[in-house]
């Protein structure tokens, strides 16, 4: 079974809603923690990560078990940008936006029940079926398409379409009426263009205060939502969100979960494509996790002082974010194609850093430049310089090579906020993952204590005490690309050449 490394199948989709479905499910690696996520009775559910953790995936996973089920539930996908195409907001008032998502989220569900009837004998039914057809989910039947073409002076022939604006009301009639069937909406991306303003908060944060009327006033209607975790934690004052806590399902995982992700996907693609061996072999990606990647890896790498599995440093350099760790490993496993290697080396994930971190940088300035658009200029700030930093450090930093070379008036405002300190900037950086809080331990920094923004969101926003005696490291996902340096190795090579030098990088894993 000689597996191809260059087929661009072998470590998944990077995007689990583009997955083949069956597939997906196929190295799907469940956790006890999901099982609040995938439960049919739990009616609002709502999956919180960073981004590149899974999110879209489990929704995906849980759409295809559905379907599955024998009591065929209607099943609807949305996205927050499909949402707001049904309606516009009139204001940011929190009591009237939780009435705009309200109406929203029950005109999509009423869309796609008025999409599925063929035709309509009550009253409800012709209201789902033409709110349907108003808003172009379902085409005009028959009878409707053919008066509206032949009507005329001559021949006198009135259509009336109404205009169903209390469409909560219209979702309750017609689940009464239909008291078996259950309707899932699943609702990806909310957060998409997530702005830290008053404004944004307010309106991001009564669509889960939506979701939670619904579900308890709608019968058999179950929600599924996904939130990035730094854009739920600028919601921790708003008191309502409390009681939207209990439905989190957060997604992290350890090391031993995502070298199961790693070993399942390999165990997937050889059963698609060498069944009949894989049964010969009596090969269980449980059982024989090592076994399995070493279809793919060297057994052993030299990394630092010690020979280790190649995972350790693919865990290291992917953040624990299981999307990167796919994209890390086809670039590798590209270029032991391209140098003719039956399997993946060290070499060969030395030989993409470049290239790998340059795609997290592109990640980072994506997901984060709407929030402030001088991100780019900021972190270049960091190039060729080191990677840890006290506070006092990282602040002289940003002052010096970022905030006085193009004047503080001209640096732009902050999650909507305006500049006013490298506070604000430093904080952001720590925000979007770009550094991590760093605890050392005197004669074993090896051992050293991450904290992520999660986990203490108060960090460098009070002068008072900024960072509760941690330092600051910067992940090792985007150092390559900014030639980064270790703060160590660069104290060393000073102290032996009197000048920064060239040596090898040490690499911290960022964790809890």
């Amino acid at each position: 079974m000689r597996i191809d490394l260059a087929d661009g199948t072998l470590f998944g989709n990077d995007a689990g809603e583009d997955e083949i479905p069956n597939v997906l499910a196929s190295y799907f690696v469940d956790q006890p923690g999901f099982s609040s996520f995938f439960d049919r009775n739990s009616r609002l559910r709502i999956a919180r990560s960073r981004k590149g953790m899974g999110k879209s995936a489990m929704l995906s996973k849980l759409a295809f078990d559905l379907a599955r089920d024998e009591d065929s539930p209607l099943i609807i996908r949305a996205t927050g940008a499909s949402l707001l195409g049904i309606a516009t907001p009139v204001d940011y008032n929190p009591l009237n936006l939780q009435n705009y998502w309200t109406k929203v989220l029950c005109a999509r569900v009423n869309y796609e029940i008025g999409k599925t009837i063929g035709f309509a004998f009550s009253d409800s039914a012709m209201a789902l079926v033409e709110s349907a057809e108003v808003a172009g989910f379902k085409e005009k039947n028959i009878v409707g398409a053919l008066l509206s073409r032949i009507k005329s002076s001559k021949i006198p022939i009135e259509t009336r379409v109404e205009n169903y604006s209390n469409h909560e009301e219209l979702l309750k009639r017609a689940m009464s009426s239909e008291s078996d069937r259950k309707v899932w909406l699943l609702v990806d991306d909310i957060d998409a263009t997530y702005i830290d303003s008053a404004e944004q908060q307010a309106f991001v944060s009564s669509f889960f205060s939506a979701c939670r009327s619904i579900v308890r006033d709608v019968d058999n209607l179950f929600v599924r939502v996904t939130v990035r975790t730094d854009v739920w934690t600028n919601f921790r004052k708003n008191e309502d969100l409390d009681k939207s806590e209990q439905y989190i399902t957060d997604i992290d995982w350890s090391a031993s979960e995502l070298e199961r992700v790693l070993s399942k996907k390999i165990f997937a693609f050889l059963q698609r494509n060498f069944s009949e061996d894989l049964h010969r072999a009596h090969l269980d990606y449980e059982r024989d996790s090592e076994r399995l990647l070493e279809f793919a890896f060297m057994r052993r790498v030299q990394w630092g002082k010690a020979k280790v599995k190649p995972f350790r440093p693919i865990q290291i350099l992917s953040s624990g974010r299981p999307r990167w760790m796919s994209q890390l490993c086809r670039l590798a496993g590209q270029e032991a194609v391209k140098n003719k290697k039956p399997v993946i080396g060290i070499q060969e994930i030395n030989s993409v850093l470049k290239k790998y971190t340059r795609y997290r940088l592109d990640d980072i300035y994506k997901e984060h430049s709407h929030q402030f658009s001088d991100l780019q200029k900021l972190i270049e700030t960091f190039s060729n310089n080191p990677a840890r930093y006290t506070t006092q450090q990282l602040l002289e930093t940003i002052i010096n090579k970022y905030a006085n070379s193009i004047g503080s008036s001209n640096v732009p405002p902050i999650d909507g906020y305006p500049y006013q300190k490298p506070m604000q900037l430093a904080h952001f950086l720590f925000k979007i993952g770009f550094i991590a809080a760093r605890r050392e331990h005197k004669g074993h920094a090896e051992f050293a204590e991450f904290v992520r923004h999660e986990e203490r969101p108060e960090l460098l926003t009070d002068v008072r005490n900024p960072d509760d005696g941690l330092g600051w490291e910067i992940y090792p996902s985007y150092r390559d690309a900014l030639n980064i340096l270790s703060a160590s190795r660069a104290a060393k090579s000073e102290n032996a050449n009197g000048s920064r030098g060239q040596y090898r990088r040490r690499l911290s894993v960022p964790r809890k």
